[in-house]
């Protein structure tokens, strides 16, 4: 598995794109090269979301060049490898000076994030759920799970747009909403936790065309308004100050960057229209 990402202009009017790779084996002379089929670009437009969580600062923790990280983890379902996470962001929430928990690091509770309102994106269907999978009371006592279970306590919304947004790792017992409820945008469904396979307190968030954890394929979202304050340029310097962004300002309609820190607006989102 290769995995390439190419930087396009904004607009580049580009509909197909064909792979060519050439390749010498070891003791050859000559190059061999190979060429695909042209393949067509999807022209659906990303979902356009309010955002999953309110204030801040939060990190958007996510990096396509991780060898572990969400765009590269594959999930076998069906007999079919899908991303769920192909965009995933997982949000932790931190404090002014770049600390994610107050006093020991080691208890979840301390974490700044832990019991966060978590917010419907969209004027939604409640599509799944589940609840009741318990939490570490510590970081250090965290366990792994079977695939099935990764998820830890999770709701699935179903968009106008017929994609469904997920929130994952969520606080056992706090979610209010059941499965066909109608939910609004901005409306609190749940809080965020520290279950299922989880590092620490996080809002596990992602965009599928299926209604399943790891069965469907992850999608592109762009979320309507946020403000960028900085980023990491090396996530394990998380805990400590972030780089502040010389141009920090209101931003619309985008994916937050890798490792990106941002803030939310504390209210609903004036705009409703999906």
């Amino acid at each position: 598995m290769v995995f390439i990402d190419v930087p396009l202009p904004a607009r580049a009017p580009i509909g197909t794109i064909r792979h060519r790779v050439g390749y010498r084996l070891d003791g050859a002379r000559a190059t061999a090269q190979l060429s695909g089929a042209p393949q067509v670009l999807p022209r659906t437009r990303p979902s356009l979301l309010a955002p999953p969580l309110r204030g801040g600062p939060w990190l958007a923790i996510h990096a396509a060049d991780w060898p572990r990280g969400h765009r590269r983890v594959f999930y076998r379902v069906d007999g079919h490898a899908r991303l769920p996470g192909r965009f995933a962001i997982d949000w932790v929430k931190l404090d002014a000076h770049g600390r994610y928990a107050n006093g020991d690091a080691d208890l979840a509770r301390a974490w700044y994030g832990a019991g966060a309102d978590v917010l419907a994106v969209a004027d939604a269907r409640v599509a799944a759920v589940r609840d009741g999978m318990d939490e570490p009371a510590r970081i250090s006592q965290r366990t792994h799970h079977r695939p099935e279970d990764d998820a830890g306590n999770y709701v699935a919304l179903q968009l106008p747009d017929g994609r469904y947004a997920f929130y994952e790792h969520l606080r056992k017992h706090s979610i209010r909403v059941a499965i066909g409820e109608r939910v609004r945008v901005g409306q609190v469904i749940a809080a965020l936790g520290f279950s299922g396979e989880s590092t620490g307190p996080h809002l596990h968030f992602h965009m599928a065309d299926a209604n399943s954890p790891l069965g469907g394929e992850g999608l592109p979202f762009e979320i309507r308004a946020f403000e960028r304050l900085g980023r990491y340029d090396d996530i394990a310097r998380m805990g400590t100050p972030w780089q502040a962004d010389d141009d920090a300002a209101a931003r619309q309609d985008e994916w937050p960057g890798s490792n990106t820190v941002v803030r939310f607006a504390e209210g609903l989102a004036p705009d409703r229209e999906q």
